[in-house]
């Protein structure tokens, strides 16, 4: 059975990046907003509906309503109620470790190393 990878980006172009760069192991399910994520992580937690878990969430910093940040709080929250699922952000801000992990983030990654 294939892993589910969240990939967060309200540019297509990321999104297409990071969708090719994964194994076929994993399902890559892409979404361009933190508000969709939010809803698709939602309902994929209700008891009532089919459950599926994500292993890892992708997520740019920079969107135009709420950011990788938002994202990564949410999923950190998340995570108290459920199993621990890491949030990785790639970005092209200078951020250190120490302001990511704050945040909730597992890692962050330099955008410049995926190209």
């Amino acid at each position: 059975m294939k892993k589910n990878v969240l990939v967060i980006d309200d540019g297509s172009f990321f999104l297409k990046i990071i969708h090719d760069a994964l194994p076929e192991e994993f399902h890559v399910k892409t979404v361009h907003s933190a508000e969709e994520a939010f809803a698709l992580w939602n309902a994929s937690y209700d008891a009532s509906s089919s459950s599926i878990s994500f292993v890892l969430v992708i997520t740019v910093l920079n969107m135009s309503v709420q950011n990788g940040y938002d994202v990564a709080k949410f999923i950190r929250a998340k995570n108290r109620e459920k199993k621990f699922t890491p949030v990785i952000m790639p970005t092209e801000m200078d951020i250190i470790k120490e302001d990511a992990r704050e945040h909730g983030c597992a890692a962050y990654i330099p955008k410049s190393d995926l190209y």
